[in-house]
């Protein structure tokens, strides 16, 4: 189905972006040198979960989109959207195990806001940066993926 396919090559493409974006607006702030950890602290707490929500969105819509994609294609021609589709749900899998492994229990080292932070907060933080880039990165190979289908060549049904 070509509909699925364009909704899994924009959900896929517009989460990359948006997590690009996040990380640069993030970084931006947390140095800034006018804010203190307490305010730190509390964009991080207001950030994150519309991050998070936002991200499993775009993830499972882009996963149905390709899942749909596949309807109507030879063996031939799925290939490439196969790959795809376990890349999206590798990325929903890994995301909602770093909300619940690693986001939650930052959530409880920096709740009350501007506490001194515990020393497994750092260790904590760094998966949390390696886990999301490396989401992020399957995530957009599945996207390059999506979009390297030759057009001349589809002979999916249309909508």
């Amino acid at each position: 189905m070509r509909l699925g396919l364009a909704v899994a090559r924009l959900a896929s493409a517009a989460w990359v972006g948006a997590a690009v974006l996040f990380v640069i607006t993030a970084l931006r702030e947390v140095r800034h040198p006018l804010f203190d950890s307490a305010t730190k602290d509390t964009l991080a707490l207001l950030r994150f979960p519309a991050y998070y929500a936002c991200g499993l969105i775009l993830l499972v819509t882009a996963l149905a989109g390709t899942l749909a994609g596949l309807l109507g294609r030879k063996k031939g021609e799925r290939r490439s959207i196969v790959a795809a589709a376990w890349l999206l749900g590798l990325a929903v899998v890994v995301m909602i195990a770093d909300f619940v492994v690693i986001y939650l229990p930052i959530v409880g080292m920096i709740s009350p806001v501007g506490r001194a932070r515990s020393a497994e907060f750092a260790s904590y933080h760094r998966a949390s940066i390696l886990v999301n880039v490396c989401d992020v990165v399957v995530c957009g190979i599945a996207a390059a993926l999506l979009c390297w289908q030759n057009p001349q060549n589809d002979n999916s049904r249309p909508v």
